[in-house]
């Protein structure tokens, strides 16, 4: 009698629009280190922002909500107490996950940012909301054609695209209380053709200022990869039975709203320069401002047309759009698969993973930048823990 044994268990990889997307074109050995070895930052700075002001909105939004559906209309700006109350839960959550600010003076910026991203975002963009925190994800074919033959170490054929998406809008411009809504003129004045009455708009937050537009010599830009990773959320998110046509995808740089010192120095710098794409009017209120502020002086709030003008980027999403970024997609996907194929092959980490010596706020925050090679902020490799 012949018994059956259990088939080989069949492994598809997966890969995250953020983690693993946006990880890896910021600096593929960072990638490595953080994301496959899954070593924990010594400054988790940017983790911390990110979440907290992420939950402050969830937790704001998730009480408009509740009001909305008993009847009430209750959008911010709210009283500080409600306020207060909000961002001492969320830390209250973050703390439990071992998540600290990592100073005072860090800790009450967040508290700023978060406050204007529900007083003065929220009467926008809280009543588009339809869903938020929405989970995304599909298969695609693995590309081998573009792994060396000797890097491939997966028997599989298909990989995971994973994703989530801070917020999906839902959009009705029928309806009289979205008159006037910026969200929704931002929106209209970003596409060149006619909106049906009802469509979506994919909505992802960003905790870092607007990135300037220039073009990098040997690759992509941030607004490239943003693109892409809006396009392929609203692909995936048209697959769902409940969805509506999805035209757009919004990102909305948080860090836009209260600026720091070194923020007003970069804005100023690029306005005249020409490496940003919303720069202050010539003769406007907003570069008079600019031009009269000083780097000793408190960081300066700008009028909140232009702030949310550099807090909101629209991005179109179509068919022809979507192909396009799905072939980057897996583009980057072979190059993660090579990399990790080498490796297995030489048994070494450092001469067989991309790296990014180019982008210096990405080495600034990684912690191998004592040791890799590439690095230029280091004049000395060190092991990581040792200073001089």
């Amino acid at each position: 009698m012949e018994l059956s044994k259990r088939p080989a268990t069949y492994a598809m990889p997966s890969y995250s629009l953020t983690g693993d997307l946006l990880g890896f074109l910021r600096c593929g050995l960072q990638y490595r280190y953080t994301r496959i070895g899954q070593l924990p930052s010594s400054r988790p700075v940017q983790m911390w922002f990110g979440q907290f002001i992420h939950g402050v909105l969830e937790e704001s939004f998730r009480r408009f909500d509740l009001a909305r559906r008993q009847g009430r209309w209750e959008l911010p700006p709210w009283p500080e107490p409600v306020l207060e109350e909000i961002l001492t839960l969320i830390k209250d959550r973050l703390a439990a996950q071992n998540l600290f600010a990592w100073s005072e003076e860090l800790e009450r910026l967040g508290d700023r940012r978060a406050t204007a991203a529900v007083n003065e975002l929220g009467p926008e963009l809280f009543p588009i909301i339809r869903r938020a925190e929405v989970r995304l994800n599909g298969a695609r074919p693995l590309p081998k054609e573009q792994i060396p033959v000797d890097c491939r170490f997966r028997e599989a054929d298909r990989y995971e695209m994973v994703g989530i998406v801070d917020v999906i809008s839902h959009v009705e411009l029928s309806d009289p209380r979205l008159q006037g809504n910026r969200f929704v003129q931002a929106i209209q004045s970003a596409l060149p053709t006619a909106l049906p009455e009802k469509f979506e708009v994919i909505v992802d937050y960003k905790g870092r200022r607007r990135p300037q537009c220039t073009r990098a010599s040997d690759g992509p830009n941030y607004w490239d990869i943003y693109g892409w990773q809006l396009q392929t959320y609203g692909h995936l998110r048209s697959r769902h039975e409940d969805s509506l046509p999805v035209v757009a995808g919004a990102l909305l740089f948080l860090n836009e709203l209260v600026p720091t010192r070194s923020d007003l120095k970069q804005l100023r710098r690029e306005a005249r320069e020409g490496t940003t794409d919303v720069a202050p009017e010539p003769g406007s209120e907003t570069e008079r401002l600019l031009t009269k502020w000083r780097e000793k002086d408190e960081p300066l709030l700008l009028p909140f047309e232009f702030r949310f003008a550099r807090t909101i980027r629209v991005t179109p999403i179509d068919e022809e759009s979507i192909v396009k970024a799905l072939s980057e997609f897996d583009a980057v996907v072979a190059r993660i698969e090579t990399c990790r194929g080498r490796e297995l092959q030489d048994a070494k980490v450092l001469s067989t993973w991309e790296k990014n010596p180019t982008d210096e706020s990405t080495c600034t925050a990684c912690d191998a930048r004592t040791f890799c090679p590439s690095c230029k902020l280091e004049t000395t490799p060190i092991l990581p823990g040792i200073r001089s």
